[in-house]
């Protein structure tokens, strides 16, 4: 929660999951990110803050724990999840945005695309388009992804999940008696 046990409302920590690390553009990227959060009263967490993890013995398995413990002190989860090699989001952004529903923490996300998932570009089999070309069944809904991120507020882009985030989150401060945060 953003509210202490004496009653002192804080800004939230937004954990930034994403495939950005992998992108030429990631520095630019992520101090965008980081300003918009700034704007909405919250404060963005990426995955490559703090140390850097060093090549190694077991060098991914301290990358996961590393990025583990980002995700542990942060309040909330925005993920980026355009198409990521493939017609779907990035695995581990998925994992990570999964993380924070089962926990029951505030999830959002944003897309670009936001076309249903029976339209993206899967190769569909050629006598029955319900089902991609390797036999598997394609969701016939008007929503862009798999059933489990139904749960997930989804916005057009990084600052409309802000927004959505900010919308909630003065929500929250409302039921519990406060006035919705002051941004700076």
């Amino acid at each position: 929660m953003f509210i202490d046990k004496n009653g002192v409302v804080r800004k939230p920590v937004v954990y930034l999951a994403d495939f950005e690390m992998f992108l030429p553009t990631c520095e630019e990227t992520v101090a965008c990110w980081k300003k918009t959060c700034e704007k909405y009263g919250f404060i963005g967490l990426f995955p490559g803050d703090g140390d850097p993890v060093e090549p190694g013995e077991d060098f991914w398995k301290r990358v996961f724990l590393h990025d583990y413990n980002h995700m542990k002190n942060c309040d909330m989860c925005i993920a980026q999840l355009d198409d990521w090699r493939g017609h779907e989001c990035d695995s581990g952004t998925a994992f990570e945005l999964g993380w924070y529903i089962a926990k029951g923490m505030p999830a959002y996300g944003f897309y670009g695309g936001k076309s249903p998932l029976k339209e993206r570009n899967i190769e569909k089999d050629e006598h029955d388009p319900s089902f991609d070309k390797n036999g598997y069944m394609i969701e016939d809904k008007e929503y862009p992804f798999e059933n489990m991120f139904t749960l997930v507020k989804i916005g057009k882009d990084f600052e409309e999940a802000c927004r959505l985030a900010r919308a909630d989150f003065d929500a929250i401060l409302v039921k519990n008696g406060y006035e919705p945060y002051a941004v700076e």
